[in-house]
């Protein structure tokens, strides 16, 4: 089965919009064993949309178009349809009526320009819309089938997930499987390596992507033939188990939080140029509250030396960006909160503040317990929100290798 998303839009290609929707319909379709193989986003013209429906139509037995079918000028989608399909929509009174009764319910009258979006088609079907006044279309011609959704990414998730994936498994035949490993603390060069020198791909009916990003390197095996990604994913897991950390969409804040619950460990978190974000990250998760007590975001010396017992003589002599002060740091959370761990970040985020010795994206990441106290050193980017994003990507990390006695 091949597919077609097209998505509309002239916010989405000035970037005024990130595609986002694109993205979740890729990762959902891939759940069920389908892959998008051809993808277009394109301006809210009629005629650019009446085009992509033929070109595309050729190639692919479904077409899933989001976007253009709001009530204003620009949203041309559902007229295009009606032309592609050769079809008169009629006046839905039906429908009108619930879409004033929903609009009289939260005090707004419903403006006229919403008609629009009480039209049905005679020779398709609409989808319905749990969160919206915009139905989506449904034709079939030729074995093809078309889907029009809205663009509004909770109203198209909706849809999607209620009336669209259930009709395309039953179309499903001979699903695309995949497997998603997550990996972080090694860059992709160095995991294709190490891939590369313990297997070889042709003796194995799947493939195998590379999906780098700033946190870690996703790889995603795909295959008709789940044996075989279940023995390729055997042979490879030895080489790199270090730096696997989960699976599919899990996040590792998701991980070692699990880990912490399960092993009753707790832990408080000391900040500085991170700004509390690795206890945001921390507290993401449902039922945090059983292993995270808490964190200090100290970022100037002041909040070091009154909540953190970081001593003016430490940052004096060795500065507040120092693995003096981190290993302070971390000591004096866990004490503060009487936690099993704790774990400290300070560096220089940038893009100003470095010097010759102390450079920008230079980071130390400290971790105490009871019977440890390691600091680790580290030098990162010159952008300032990379270096705050990476830093609590590697402290989370060393939690879990900590964790695991690694």
């Amino acid at each position: 089965m091949k597919v077609a998303l097209i998505t509309i839009g002239n916010e989405l290609l000035s970037g005024f919009t990130v595609n986002t929707n694109a993205a979740w319909i890729g990762i959902e379709l891939g759940r069920v064993g389908i892959e998008i193989s051809v993808q277009h986003t394109i301006q809210d013209e009629k005629k650019d949309i009446i085009f992509e429906l033929e070109q595309v139509s050729k190639k692919v037995s479904i077409v899933i178009v989001t976007g253009g079918l709001g009530p204003t000028h620009d949203d041309v989608t559902a007229s295009a349809f009606y032309s592609y399909f050769n079809d008169t929509p009629i006046f839905d009174e039906d429908y009108w009526k619930d879409l004033t009764d929903q609009f009289s319910k939260i005090n707004y009258k419903i403006p006229d320009v919403n008609q629009n979006q009480a039209m049905k088609p005679k020779k398709g079907d609409c989808i319905p819309n749990d969160f919206g006044s915009a139905r989506g279309l449904l034709y079939k011609i030729n074995n093809c089938l078309y889907f029009a959704l809205p663009g509004v990414p909770k109203e198209m998730k909706a849809m999607m997930k209620k009336s669209v994936i259930p009709i395309l498994k039953d179309q499903v035949t001979n699903p695309f499987i995949t497997r998603t490993i997550r990996t972080t603390g090694i860059p992709e060069s160095a995991l294709a390596e190490k891939i590369t020198n313990t297997i070889d791909m042709r003796t194995y009916n799947c493939s195998l992507a590379y999906l780098p990003k700033l946190l870690g390197v996703d790889l995603r095996i795909s295959s008709q033939d789940e044996q075989q990604i279940q023995k390729f994913e055997k042979k490879i897991k030895p080489v790199i188990e270090k730096y696997v950390y989960g699976y599919e969409d899990e996040a590792l804040e998701e991980v070692v939080g699990n880990t912490l619950k399960k092993c009753r460990v707790t832990l408080a978190t000391a900040e500085s140029c991170t700004g509390g974000l690795l206890g945001h990250r921390i507290t993401q998760v449902s039922g945090s509250s059983e292993y995270y007590l808490g964190g200090v975001v100290s970022y100037n010396e002041d909040a070091k030396i009154n909540l953190l017992d970081v001593t003016q003589e430490t940052l004096t002599k060795f500065g507040a960006v120092s693995e003096e002060t981190v290993k302070e740091m971390a000591l004096g959370v866990r004490k503060l909160f009487s936690s099993d761990l704790g774990i400290s970040i300070s560096g220089i985020a940038g893009p100003t503040g470095g010097t010759e010795e102390k450079p920008v994206g230079l980071v130390y990441i400290g971790l105490s317990s009871v019977k440890d106290l390691i600091v680790k050193k580290f030098n990162f980017f010159r952008d300032r929100d990379s270096n705050k994003q990476i830093s609590t990507q590697v402290a989370l990390n060393m939690l879990r290798l900590y964790l695991r006695d690694e």
